[in-house]
């Protein structure tokens, strides 16, 4: 009697462990956007790390969050290796990805060097230039489009970081970044200067791979975000966040 006793404890404890595992849900986050989202001590940080982490625990879902290159983060997506937070949406993705409810709305911003400035006020003037892009991002669709048919050059580098050091070098003619990236790039450039008109308005989401069937936990997402909304958790999480 002592050994089945033995034997169910042990096929109880695999059974609790399993299924801890599958509700255990795997997100990336780009590793190199702050203050949205970075890697910190190895560690997934930034704003949307710190509103889903909120929002899994009001779930009561266990979460992983890894920090990656967003090259990296797509394919994983694609694969069905993990969610992605922090992502746009477009009809390409749409195809492929169940999205939640928005997370955020980020400011999309036009900069350039003081010393060679950009009048900018939509696409069609950035015609000709030498721009610097976030690898594997997306910019909107008007902008993409213009991308493809070649209007400007876009070069792409791992990080907002390493495109305003460039542009600080007068080796850009104009940079792409979030209004809050952007922000804390020049805080210590004060020859870089945005434009007053905004390239985009592109809301962000959490996404997994329709393959992946985690529409119900999307929903469960959904509800765990109005909640904090509702009590104030939202913008204290943002607010401190954008404090560091």
């Amino acid at each position: 009697m002592k050994r089945w006793a033995h034997v169910f404890a042990m096929v109880s404890l695999w059974i609790s462990c399993s299924a801890f595992s599958a509700d255990n849900i795997v997100i990336n986050f780009d590793s190199a956007n702050p203050p949205f989202m970075y890697e910190r001590e190895g560690k997934a940080a930034g704003i949307y790390p710190a509103l889903v982490t909120a929002a899994f625990k009001r779930m009561r879902v266990g979460v992983t969050l890894q920090p990656r290159p967003w090259v990296r983060a797509l394919r994983e997506l694609d694969e069905g290796l993990a969610g992605v937070g922090g992502i746009y949406r477009n009809a390409e993705r749409e195809r492929k990805y169940d999205f939640s409810q928005p997370i955020f709305v980020e400011k999309l911003l036009v900069y350039f060097n003081k010393s060679r400035p950009v009048n900018f006020n939509t696409v069609d003037d950035l015609k000709g230039l030498h721009i610097g892009v976030v690898r594997g991002w997306s910019y909107g669709e008007r902008f993409d489009l213009a991308r493809r048919a070649g209007q400007f050059t876009a070069e792409e580098t791992p990080s907002d970081e390493q495109n305003f050091s460039k542009l600080e070098r007068a080796r850009l003619d104009a940079v792409l970044a979030v209004a809050e990236a952007g922000a804390a790039q020049m805080v210590t450039r004060s020859n870089i200067q945005a434009a007053p008109a905004p390239l985009a308005l592109n809301v962000t989401f959490l996404t997994f791979a329709k393959s992946a069937r985690k529409q119900a936990l999307l929903k469960q997402f959904d509800l765990a975000l109005k909640a904090m909304h509702a009590d104030g958790e939202f913008e204290r999480i943002v607010a401190a966040e954008l404090a560091r």
